[in-house]
């Protein structure tokens, strides 16, 4: 178990610094190529974009293409397709509100398939993977306010997967209310990260495109650190708790 906490913990840092690291290296790049130098070898490239966002927003049927994207919300519930692309597709295809309008009932669609999948086969194989993340489980399985924290913050760090998540929650009967509050809570960032990069996707390195992912890899990197923070928090408890049993 000792040696399981020290993967958790080691893991936890190693995608907070990962997180940190692209940042920097992001936030490199945009001052490099947003100079006069390299904006003009990207003219053409740019003006494509342009031209595409012009040609989607002059369509007349938008209420079908929104149709079409909450379509696509609904395989996302069973298919693996790139949250990053969905949530930036609609960006460029609408304004930024209402992107994030389209996405947000979107990404609920997605999170109300898979919290009433986990909840008919309860947890199936999702409550059992979530146990390599240590003491997760616990804490989410654990009544009071930790675990819509938890909740939150999971739903912010890349590397826990969001159906597996859900899954496990449906099967514990989490109350769906909270469950749906708490996820949007977390995954409210992506969701307008996201539409303001599909917004601006004909200025790929300017800071209205950049910008708004290095803050998400800055507050995913935090999230990592504070989930990291309640584990160890969760397990020194324990331990104060078997120490005085004894």
């Amino acid at each position: 178990m000792e040696k399981k906490n020290l993967n958790r913990k080691k893991a936890l840092n190693l995608t907070s610094i990962g997180l940190f690291v692209a940042a920097i290296v992001i936030a490199v790049i945009t001052v490099v190529m947003g100079t006069k130098v390299a904006e003009g070898g990207w003219a053409e490239f740019l003006h494509s974009l342009d031209m595409l966002q012009d040609f989607i927003m002059s369509l007349d049927n938008k209420y079908l293409i929104v149709i079409a994207i909450l379509g696509v919300y609904v395989l996302r519930g069973v298919l693996p397709i790139p949250f990053p692309f969905i949530l930036m597709m609609t960006g460029v295809m609408f304004r930024p509100v209402n992107a994030i309008i389209i996405n947000t009932i979107g990404v609920t669609i997605v999170l109300l398939i898979t919290y009433y999948w986990g909840k008919v086969t309860n947890g199936g194989v999702a409550i059992k993977k979530l146990e390599k993340y240590d003491n997760v489980r616990e804490m989410m399985s654990h009544h009071g306010k930790a675990k819509l924290g938890v909740l939150v913050a999971l739903r912010l760090i890349p590397s826990v997967p969001m159906n597996m998540v859900s899954k496990a929650y449906g099967g514990m009967k989490f109350p769906i209310d909270g469950f749906v509050v708490a996820s949007l809570l977390g995954f409210f960032p992506k969701i307008w990260v996201y539409s303001v990069m599909g917004g601006n996707i004909s200025q790929p390195f300017t800071w209205k495109f950049m910008g708004p992912i290095i803050f998400l890899l800055i507050l995913s990197g935090v999230a990592a650190l504070i989930v990291n923070f309640a584990l160890e928090e969760r397990k020194g408890d324990n331990k104060n708790v078997k120490g005085s049993d004894a």
